[in-house]
């Protein structure tokens, strides 16, 4: 039986993706913030795919300027009491960011948050500064993925195996 069905911003319109598990058979579309995570994610990974090691600055820069709203989504996401939230309602946005506060079971990604509210908000950072930023934050984004696999059946950055970490070739 169908259990879940979950239509992933990068697939063609119509086309969904439909997990299935359980015998519960109830069908769950996907909300309106799990659409925004995944939109974020999609752009994140699409980046990831496009460039080789030769250009991680801008990669870094183009991944830094999707963090923060991907990871309020994701705070939004965990704090909102599996209902639906407005990823764009601003108010709804600070009040979850309070909750998250308080949660100690997600307090790497409070602490990530601050980060990234003090490094990568409104404005884009030169290349190197960038790329030393992403490997700081490569630890985040692994728990982030693991988080929302376990917790929330959400399968998000995919290939962040593949972002360029290890380029210094004199270090081994």
């Amino acid at each position: 039986m169908i259990n879940a069905i979950f239509v992933h911003p990068s697939l063609p319109v119509g086309q969904t993706g439909v997990e299935r598990t359980g015998e519960t058979g109830r069908i769950k579309i996907m909300t309106a913030i799990d659409k925004a995570i995944l939109g974020a994610d999609t752009n994140i990974c699409k980046n990831i795919s496009k460039f080789d090691d030769s250009e991680r600055g801008l990669l870094s820069q183009n991944i830094l300027s999707q963090l923060r709203n991907f990871v309020e989504y994701i705070a939004m996401k965990l704090c909102s009491a599996n209902k639906d939230v407005d990823p764009n309602d601003y108010d709804e946005r600070v009040r979850l960011l309070k909750v998250l506060k308080t949660r100690g079971d997600l307090r790497f990604l409070y602490k990530f948050h601050e980060l990234l509210q003090k490094s990568a908000s409104h404005y884009t950072l030169d290349e190197n500064a960038s790329e030393r930023l992403m490997l700081k934050y490569y630890e985040y984004l692994l728990k982030i993925k693991t988080l929302l696999s376990q917790n929330c059946n959400l399968q998000v950055l995919k290939n962040i195996e593949d972002f360029p970490i290890d380029m210094d070739k004199d270090i081994n």
